[in-house]
């Protein structure tokens, strides 16, 4: 009898569903709109080691680069759209991303803190900021 009721019990346990945390399976998705040559929203807010898919959209009829030089640091960084990424001894310097183009980045934010990014092409005054909390 107890045998019994202990092989119910284990079913029973087995059976019963897990519930996962948000931040386990759940991908944060943050998307900047380029228009104008400014970037809207100026200032976004994303989590350390919290699985990111950064979009950046440019509305546009001109080239514009997305430059942030300590934030794409992470090992696990992907890039994905129709930018061609720049990249140098220190890894990704920059992405040029084309009139009506979109540019995704895919990664783990490793640090906390503010980092700055900007369009460095010629004349555009263009920077805002990514708080990492």
């Amino acid at each position: 009898m107890k045998e019994t009721l202990w092989v119910i019990g284990l079913a029973l346990v087995l059976a019963t569903p897990t519930i996962a945390s948000p931040t386990e399976f759940e991908m944060e998705s943050v998307t900047v709109e380029i228009r104008s040559r400014m970037f809207m929203p100026q200032q976004i807010h994303l989590h350390h080691g919290r699985k990111t898919m950064l979009r950046f959209r440019n509305h546009d009829t001109e080239l514009h680069t997305v430059a942030a030089k300590e934030l794409f640091l992470s090992d696990d960084l992907n890039l994905s759209g129709n930018g061609a990424p720049e990249f140098g001894p220190d890894g990704l310097k920059k992405v040029i991303i084309p009139p009506e183009g979109l540019i995704e980045f895919q990664f783990t934010p490793a640090r906390t803190g503010t980092f700055s990014y900007l369009c460095d092409m010629p004349g555009h005054n263009m920077q805002a900021v990514m708080v990492v909390e």
